[in-house]
């Protein structure tokens, strides 16, 4: 069993001794008492998978999850599971043997490899938060350079959250089984960090009472031009939602693209939704000023007016969020394709 010396970051969870990573499986199971079996075939339905994907699998493990989203994949698609553990590398291998797509690599992922070829989707999972913030960002720069432009990064791990207003049990567990790292990683703000690395079109997955969470972060390309970004409030997906705009429980961010196209790019949760209405237009405002547009069925005077002086276009329509964007492409007298499929 190695010694805490031995290790490179002696005070992270993720270097495991040889025990516990021939035990990987089933230390997952209890430290999470049964339900990490139960949500990662949620979480990775939640990724939802292509036939001909090519996904790397970052810190891979014993291959558990691999061998679930095998299962998704066609003859076209392929897995590579990334990990330094021998001893994961056996179990893993000998997990997955029957599936032809999927290989192992035995790397380090915390400090700078090239491999050949870039990846449609990267998933990492409980890996990243037990590594020294600074080494965080050459992992963030491992994916960056192997994920295709378009492709999709999918992080699971712990949510952000306050510790300290974790039921008991909770913290108790938390505090004893996790590593100093994790208390840093729950603090920050992860899709700002994934900003600063040109990721985008966020969506967040939640699990274990929101404690776990799946944020689904985009590689951004930046050789598109005339993005016109468009936030709609909505508590479905489909219907702009009725009342007050800092009331609905999502906002939903479209995109123009080069004059032509509506695409639904990115869901984000409100925060203000139950909050008083005094001064909530600004709240709001701070969760969607990237966006040059809102649709939405009400705004209160003041609001109107807070939005306009910070230079928001307002456009007022009810109903269904696909039609009011054909309506406003008619209104404006532009040939828009409307990608229905979003709606």
């Amino acid at each position: 069993m190695s010694s805490k010396t031995d290790k490179i970051y002696p005070d992270s969870g993720v270097e495991l001794s040889p025990f516990t990573a021939k035990n990987y499986d089933q230390v997952m199971n209890i430290a999470s008492v049964g339900i990490y079996r139960g949500f990662i075939h949620r979480a990775i339905k939640a990724i939802d998978i292509q036939p001909g994907d090519k996904i790397l699998d970052l810190g891979c493990g014993t291959g558990r999850n691999a061998c679930i989203m095998a299962k998704y994949l066609g003859d076209d698609g392929k897995i590579i599971g990334m990990d330094v553990s021998s001893v994961m590398e056996k179990q893993f291998n000998k997990k997955c043997a029957k599936y032809q797509h999927i290989k192992f690599i035995n790397q380090r992922i915390d400090m700078p490899f090239s491999l050949s070829e870039q990846f449609d989707k990267i998933f990492i999972s409980f890996v990243i938060h037990g590594f020294p913030h600074e080494v965080r960002q050459t992992v963030l720069e491992n994916i960056f350079a192997h994920l295709k432009v378009g492709g999709t990064f999918f992080m699971l791990d712990f949510a952000e959250f306050d510790m300290n207003a974790m039921p008991l049990l909770y913290r108790f567990v938390f505090t004893k089984i996790e590593c100093k790292y994790a208390f840093d990683f729950i603090e920050r703000d992860w899709k700002q960090i994934l900003k600063g690395y040109k990721f985008t079109e966020f969506e967040e997955f939640f699990f274990f009472k929101n404690y776990v969470r799946l944020l689904k972060a985009k590689k951004f390309n930046s050789n598109k031009k005339d993005r016109l970004k468009i936030a709609i409030p909505t508590d479905d997906g489909v219907i702009i939602f009725p009342k007050m705009l800092g009331m609905a429980k999502y906002m939903y961010i479209y995109e123009i693209e080069n004059g032509t196209t509506f695409k639904l790019i990115e869901k984000r949760s409100n925060p203000y939704a139950e909050k008083m209405q005094h001064l909530k237009t600004l709240d709001v405002y701070e969760l969607i000023q990237d966006c040059s547009v809102i649709i939405s069925a009400h705004i209160g005077k003041k609001g109107i007016t807070r939005l306009q002086q910070r230079g928001m276009q307002l456009i007022f329509k009810k109903g269904k969020i696909g039609q009011a964007l054909v309506e406003i492409s008619h209104d404006n007298h532009k040939m828009y394709k409307v990608q229905k499929e979003n709606f």
